[in-house]
């Protein structure tokens, strides 16, 4: 059974497939017939045949059915006019006006046909004899073809015609009732046959307690049929409610479903809105940072506009002010020159001067250049003598301490090295060109050592200027002008004369001409300061080095005062002084470093020079300090601020203390 009917196998021989259970017969009670009530019918289930839908199953009959109530059949009893035998009229309708369900075809057969195949009693009696067939025959035929015709006249109640299959309720319902009759039928076949075996024995006057029993059988069949048409309501009824309730069950998994689906979908919606929101909000912050990128990018690129609009605006003022400083010395020096045709001496040529003493020690190096260096390059035998002492002597000057005991030692190795190449054997004597090569690279390492670690701590400007007095004083005379030259051509601030550019010099060569590193090195102007400073120290540690003290004093066999000859006017006090006051003159005055070269000079020489010159070197400290710096009379650039204040405290320590605060390293360690 489909949609929830369930089968019930039967135990009747003629349908096997009954779904109602037989019910056992009991024996008849005598009783008053009563009819039956007629069982509400029940809505039929849907077809098997068709599909399964989801929507909600409405059990309805067909219209032309919808009032197509059975009636089980009854057994009416006995006429009053009946005979002594009990003839029974079997009625075969339950209502006049309603058709026989059972039938279905057009010919006359009835449920009761197992009364016409095995009849018990003659025509028009009930009992032993036979049934009344013809008026219960003719008017079940009646009710059969008015049925027919009310409910299928017109083909719109055919329930095949309607859905295109029978009704298995109905088909259900048909097959109970056929069940049913013909368990009533056998049982009251079986009551009429155990009356006819009884009758013999029976006396005469037997008819009414015969007709007493038939009328018990024919209640207790009423009373069981009614009990099935009740039990059959009640399986209809509980069918019913399956039905609702599993058509509840199917509603609330598809609401259910529905719910799950729509809030699956409401989240993802929310989902998808929400990254939305989020792309939306990345790419806003995307566009916001761009337009603070551009904003920022077109700010930089003003900026470094205006920043090159400045610094083009300074350098052309500052070729300004060049020119009418280079107008102002051009001037100067046609003055100069002026007093000195005067006096009878030339501009160019006189002695002392500071621009003679740059082209001496210029000449001087491109001798060294032009008449030693590819001389000795060129002979096997003096290259590698000068090899050798090119390897003793750059080690040593790396060695250098303010111990007196290494100085001395290291100048005596220094001495021996200069003097095994006065005239190597060779070349004989008389040969002076690996003794200047020697020279040279002597000086280069000074003046290196003099650039690197003098630069960074003062003193260790000290133990170079013993160095060099004491080979001056052994004999080595030529090492002054040597390593004049060669500080010349890095610091040409040691001659007081601001070199200028000359007909078709380039800019490469005048800057080198000034001592400025390549270009490629990107030396910065306070790097270029610093690196001049580390060589005015060089000077003026050589410049207040005595002669006479040790360890660099002259040998026991040059103790004559003789030997101090040996130290150039370049190197001795005197050129310290006109330094200084070279100095303060235009346009070396004005340059930016001038200021950091004076303080530098002071702290290393300062005090030698107050030794020497007494109060004449008070009133130029004194005249620095008062007009120089605190009125600002001096001139120096406004770019040398801290240069300055170091000047300015350097000179009040002199004057509050009445000496010169010297570096460190002046005093030679025992």
């Amino acid at each position: 059974m489909r949609f929830g009917l369930q089968d019930t196998e039967s135990s009747s021989d003629d349908d096997a497939s009954s779904p109602l259970p037989p019910q056992p017969l009991s024996r008849p009670t005598r009783a008053s017939p009563a009819r039956a009530k007629p069982p509400q019918a029940s809505p039929s289930p849907a077809t098997p045949h068709e599909p399964f839908n989801p929507t909600p199953l409405r059990l309805v009959r067909p219209p032309s059915l919808k009032h197509s109530h059975f009636r089980p059949r009854q057994l009416a009893p006995p006429s009053p006019g009946s005979s002594s035998g009990g003839t029974e009229e079997l009625l075969s309708s339950s209502d006049d006006d309603e058709p026989d369900e059972a039938g279905g075809d057009d010919d006359d057969s009835d449920f009761d046909s197992e009364e016409e195949a095995w009849p018990v009693g003659p025509v028009n009696s009930v009992g032993p004899g036979g049934w009344r067939r013809q008026g219960s025959v003719s008017r079940s035929s009646a009710y059969k073809g008015k049925g027919r015709a009310a409910d299928y006249g017109s083909g719109g109640g055919d329930p095949a015609r309607l859905f295109g299959a029978p009704d298995e309720l109905d088909v259900w319902d048909e097959k109970a009732r056929a069940s049913s009759w013909a368990a009533a039928n056998r049982s009251f076949h079986l009551s009429l046959a155990r009356s006819k075996s009884l009758s013999p024995s029976l006396a005469p006057g037997s008819s009414s307690s015969s007709s007493s029993s038939a009328a018990a059988d024919l209640a207790s069949i009423e009373g069981m049929l009614s009990q099935l048409a009740l039990q059959q309501k009640e399986e209809a009824a509980a069918l019913m409610r399956s039905f609702e309730q599993r058509n509840a069950a199917l509603w609330d998994a598809i609401e259910a479903s529905i719910r799950a689906a729509e809030a699956e979908e409401g989240e993802r919606q929310r989902v998808l809105a929400e990254a939305r929101r989020r792309e939306e909000e990345a790419q806003q912050r995307a566009k916001e940072m761009r337009e603070a990128e551009e904003r920022k990018a077109e700010e930089e690129r003003k900026r470094r506009e205006e920043d090159e609009r400045k610094r083009e605006q300074d350098r052309k003022e500052e070729e300004k002010r060049e020119e009418e400083r280079r107008a102002e010395r051009a001037e100067e020096e046609r003055k100069a020159a002026a007093k000195a045709s005067a006096l009878g001496l030339a501009s160019g040529d006189a002695e002392g001067s500071p621009e003679a003493e740059f082209k001496r020690w210029t000449a001087k190096m491109q001798h060294i250049k032009q008449a030693v260096l590819p001389v000795v390059s060129q002979n096997p035998t003096w290259r590698k003598a000068c090899f050798q002492a090119k390897r003793a002597i750059t080690p040593k000057i790396g060695q250098l301490t303010s111990s007196a005991s290494a100085t001395h030692r290291i100048i005596t190795q220094l001495d021996e090295v200069l003097s095994s190449m006065r005239a190597p054997p060779p070349a004989g004597p008389g040969a002076p060109e690996p003794y200047t090569w020697t020279l040279n690279h002597l000086a280069k390492a000074l003046v290196k050592q003099a650039e690197t670690e003098v630069t960074a701590k003062l003193g260790t400007a000290y133990p170079l200027g013993r160095v060099v007095v004491g080979l001056l004083l052994r004999g080595h005379t030529e090492l002054g002008d040597v390593l004049m030259a060669r500080l010349v051509k890095k610091c040409f601030w040691l001659t007081a004369h601001w070199p200028r550019k000359q007909p078709g010099e380039t800019d490469e060569a005048h800057q080198k001409t000034l001592g400025h590193a390549p270009p490629t090195s990107s030396e910065t102007l306070v790097q270029y300061a610093e690196r001049m400073s580390g060589l005015v120290a060089l000077y003026g540690a050589i410049l207040q080095t005595s002669p006479l003290s040790p360890p660099q004093g002259p040998p026991p066999s040059s103790s004559s005062p003789s030997a101090l000859g040996n130290v150039p006017a370049h190197f001795r006090p005197a050129a310290g002084w006109r330094w200084l006051v070279l100095m303060l003159r235009a346009p070396l005055v004005a340059l930016e470093p001038t200021p950091l070269l004076l303080v530098t000079f002071l702290e290393v020489a300062g005090e030698a020079l107050l030794d020497v010159y007494g109060r004449q070197m008070h009133k130029v400290l004194e005249c620095l300090l008062r007009e120089g710096v605190r009125e600002g009379k001096a001139g120096f650039s406004d770019k040398a601020k801290g240069s300055q204040v170091r000047l300015l405290l350097w000179l009040e320590e002199w004057e509050k203390t009445g000496r010169a605060e010297c570096a460190k390293g002046r005093e030679v360690d025992p």
